[in-house]
This record gives C-alpha cells, sequence and structure tokens, in this order.
C-alpha cells in the first residue's frame, strides 16, 4: 500500500461512519448480504441513499440481477453481525432474519429500508450504489457505528454545546 493509501485510510479511521447489513436474494431466492458503512441519505424528495461495494465481493453483480435491496442499520448491541457479514462463509445461517417486502432482514436492527437499485456508478475499487427507498422503518434509538477501526453503539445524548 502507497504512503498516501495508508495515509487515507487513517484519515478515513477518523469518520465516524453508520454500519450497515445490504441484502439481496438470488434468483433461487437464496439469501445475500454483505458489511457496508460507506451508507448515507441522498434525498428526501424523492426518498433517495447511496451506499457503495467492493469490487472484489459479488453483491454488485448479485444487486445488478435482483434490483432490490434491504438496507439494515445495525443496533449497538450487532457488533458481531457486523463482522460475520464482512467475512466470507455463511453469513445467514448464524443470523435470525426473515424476508420483508422479498428482501432478507435482519432481525433486532435499528432501522430498515428497502429500496429498488436506480443506478451502479463506478468509484475506483467500489461501485456507487444509488437507491429509491421504497420502505422505511424505525425500531430503535442505539444504533452501531464504526470510529477508529471499532465499532461503538452510539446512544443519543444531549446536544454538544
Amino acid at each position: 500500500m502507497t504512503d498516501l493509501a495508508q495515509e487515507f485510510r487513517d484519515a478515513m479511521a477518523r469518520v465516524p461512519a453508520p454500519v450497515t447489513i445490504i441484502t439481496t436474494t438470488d434468483e433461487h431466492g437464496k439469501p445475500h448480504g454483505t458489511t457496508v458503512s460507506a451508507f448515507a441519505s441522498l434525498s428526501v424528495t424523492p426518498p433517495m441513499v447511496v451506499f457503495a461495494l467492493d469490487n472484489r465481493g459479488t453483491m454488485r453483480d448479485r444487486i445488478a440481477l435482483a434490483g432490490q435491496v434491504g438496507i439494515n442499520v445495525l443496533a449497538g448491541d450487532q457488533a458481531e453481525i457486523a463482522v460475520r457479514f464482512a467475512r466470507p462463509g455463511l453469513r445467514f445461517d448464524a443470523t435470525a432474519w426473515h424476508l420483508h417486502d422479498g428482501v432478507p432482514r435482519i432481525d433486532g436492527v435499528a432501522a430498515f429500508l428497502v429500496c429498488d437499485q436506480v443506478e451502479l456508478l463506478p468509484g475506483g475499487d467500489h461501485t456507487v450504489v444509488l437507491g429509491r427507498v421504497l420502505h422505511a422503518e424505525s425500531a430503535g434509538d442505539v444504533s452501531l457505528s464504526y470510529h477508529l477501526r471499532e465499532f461503538h453503539a452510539v446512544p443519543p445524548e444531549a446536544p454538544a454545546q
């Protein structure tokens, strides 16, 4: 890794990021998912989100075929799930989940969105996905974030002065 690449990684480690699991199903109904921290709201009218997928994984192609995705915003106590979905293996076998509007929803998440994949855009070693929100709900106040290469539960606190 070049010096600039490492410095960039170190700088970005100081930016707290949400922790989500992006999910979809294949043509046989099998669930697929991956951990994503490059996720943000994009627009309210129409409701849209943006997230980035690593080009080395298979989710980009799966989402392009499926067209719909679930965005599971992890709760503060779900760091183990984030780690499981960041690694290869049987991710759904050890995770409580169910189908919601045709996409996998992980039980106990802080928030859940269902999106149509609107557009895939190249973004270096990632693909940027724009999604139009079809369904959104919140289920808890404490969400999971990733900051300084560690997971943290983020409860609501008094506003900073």
